[in-house]
């Protein structure tokens, strides 16, 4: 039975090549049953070749390597092409090729043919191939399922997936892309705008999604890539959404050359720089050809750290490094981890925010560590700002660095400046909140720049967890109303997609607990309640009929009644909210 198997999945093999235009869904791999490819270059090829009559699934049966580099090139006339495992089981891709290509570098390479990939570039080769899906997710199973991977060891120009020219709506989604290539530059995703001879044509649609993105084997490694080929006068790579990933690499998570616009939404970032001589290294990076809106939220910066020891001169390391020509909305990010840990002569730079262009910086939470090395010479500022004067609004930025000088701002922003909350916990006085300043109290801030920040406020803020990158609200912060700001129209969710209180919600990028409680037990609210503790319990003086809510801690509800006059009521040891006119308060017995 296996052998008449075998010769079925042959015939169909050769019958493929013969022209039969290939639809439904396709085996590939190496396993018992016998598959209808045994690689993906196979069914790549016959896709090339023989072109399709429908949508087409091509599942992934076992691990497969892959000794030459593949190119997908075809006319998918609307219809799609789908990758993904057969199985709720984990299939690995391993591509082995150590040199490049003649034609665009890629170990998979989507928008141009195969065929040509060992000949060079040409108009005829770039072929825009639609709809191409590369799902990890296994259908009734888990998700991050499918791996492309390289061999160990130095691979010239690798690039794990690669996607050339005109090509509309390419998805990577639920996957592991993993580069092990030691050689410079190695990436694990990346679009190429592509002008020939007489073509200019660039990607549209690429959504990465849910993936887990990993270079970190070369010092120059990258996550992903926007770039060109060609001297281009229009064409640029337009609609990337790169969506709740988490990327980690040496030398740039991602840089972004000749795009137009992107969102960023939701990733976690970890970058580990080893010692690059003479690089600045980044998170997200824009540079040349950068136009257009780009949405930059939700995002975790959770490690972002350089170690000098090994390098002749190293430049830094920056979470976001936003190039002039775009405008960029930076919102509902946490940054955190930045560190130095090894000694060096030359100047090294960092920050979390290097700002060009357009656009604004709201409700994000900045948390400033103290350094591990503490000689090495160079700025350490929250917000780098490069002839660019973004709103800054509803921040957080706390500072627990104890030794060197660092700042939450390198200049003032002639934007506007408001309703942010700063905190130097260590009392650091090299802790400034301008950079080359002697600005290191609020007040002197205050007192220097009078337009700015003038509701702002000088508080500190608990977090979950700092060390983990973890930013959110916690501990004696929640319900803290020093956190109260303005809820912006800009910013209608939190981090972690919450609908923020339409009036008030909290700065930084976590919208806890509501509502707002003072801890004072005499307070004066609005010019007309006074509440009292008194040996028996609360007391409170009122001029106008009023609504009172008495609660537990817990939110449980002890009375609630209307009336004018004095309102009282005893009460045991403990912790409770009351709540006048909808306004609350806490207050401990």
């Amino acid at each position: 039975m296996k052998k008449i198997t075998l010769v079925f999945s042959l015939l169909l093999v050769a019958v493929f090549g013969f022209g039969q235009a290939l639809s439904g869904t396709y085996k590939v791999g190496v396993s018992e049953t016998a598959p209808n490819f045994t690689s993906l270059n196979d069914a790549v090829n016959a896709l090339n070749t023989n072109g399709l009559a429908g949508d087409v699934v091509l599942e992934i049966t076992s691990d497969i390597t892959e000794a030459a580099n593949i190119g997908l090139g075809v006319n998918t006339s609307g219809h799609s092409i789908t990758i993904r495992p057969d199985a709720d089981e984990n299939r690995t891709i391993t591509f082995t090729k150590t040199t490049d290509n003649a034609g665009p570098s890629g170990h998979f390479v989507i928008g141009f043919l195969g065929s040509a990939l060992t000949v060079g570039w040409s108009d005829a080769a770039t072929i825009s191939t639609d709809n191409v899906t590369v799902d990890g997710f296994a259908v009734g199973g888990t998700t991050r399922r499918l791996k492309f991977t390289t061999a160990s060891g130095s691979l010239a120009a690798s690039r794990l997936i690669m996607v050339i020219g005109g090509c509309q709506n390419t998805t990577v989604k639920n996957c592991i892309l993993e580069s092990k290539s030691t050689a410079a530059s190695a990436l694990c995703f990346g679009t190429i705008a592509r002008k020939g001879t007489a073509i200019e044509v660039a990607p549209n649609g690429v959504l990465l999604e849910n993936n887990v993105i990993s270079s970190v084997a070369s010092g120059t490694g990258q996550g992903l890539m926007t770039s060109s080929s060609g001297t281009l006068t229009t064409a640029k790579t337009t609609g990337l959404v790169v969506k709740n990933n988490i990327i980690s690499a040496q030398g740039r998570g991602g840089w972004f050359y000749y795009i137009n616009g992107g969102v960023f939404d939701g990733n976690e970032i970890r970058m580990n720089q080893l010692g690059n001589a003479n690089t600045v290294n980044y998170g997200l990076w824009t540079g040349t050809g950068t136009t257009g809106a780009f949405v930059i939220r939700n995002n975790k910066i959770i490690e972002l750290t350089t170690k000098e020891a090994t390098a002749s001169g190293t430049f830094g390391i920056r979470a976001l490094s936003l190039g002039s020509g775009a405008s960029y909305s930076v919102y509902n990010n946490t940054f955190a981890g930045i560190d130095r840990k090894g000694a060096t002569a030359a100047t090294v730079n960092q920050t979390y925010v290097f700002f060009g262009g357009t656009g604004y910086i709201h409700n994000n939470t900045f948390y400033m560590p103290p350094l591990m090395q503490t000689t090495t010479p160079g700025y350490y500022n929250a917000i780098q700002l490069s002839s660019a004067n973004p709103d800054i609004k509803n921040n957080i930025f706390i500072s627990d660095e104890d030794a060197v000088v660092n700042a939450f701002y390198s200049a003032v922003s002639s934007g506007a400046v408001e309703n942010n909350i700063y905190y130097n916990r260590a009392g650091n006085t090299k802790s400034l909140f301008v950079a080359g300043t002697t600005q290191n109290t609020m007040a002197l801030y205050q007192s220097a720049n009078p337009t700015k920040d003038i509701l702002s406020k000088n508080v500190n803020v608990i977090f979950a967890d700092e060390a983990t990158g973890d930013l959110s609200i916690a501990g004696t912060s929640v319900q803290d109303a020093n956190l109260k700001v303005p809820t912006l129209a800009l910013v209608p969710t939190d981090i972690f997609g919450k609908v923020r209180d339409t009036e008030y919600t909290y700065a930084g990028a976590h919208e806890s607990t509501l509502p707002f409680l003072t801890v004072e037990v005499e307070e004066v609210v609005a010019g007309t309640i006074r509440i009292k503790q008194l040996y028996y319990g609360i007391e409170v003086e009122l001029n106008e009929t009023s609504d009172i809510e008495l609660y537990n801690i817990n939110g449980m509800l002890i009375d609630r009644v209307r009336t004018d006059g004095v309102y009282s009521r005893e009460l045991g040891k403990g912790m409770f909210i009351i709540r006048v006119n909808g306004q609350a308060q806490k207050f401990v017995r």
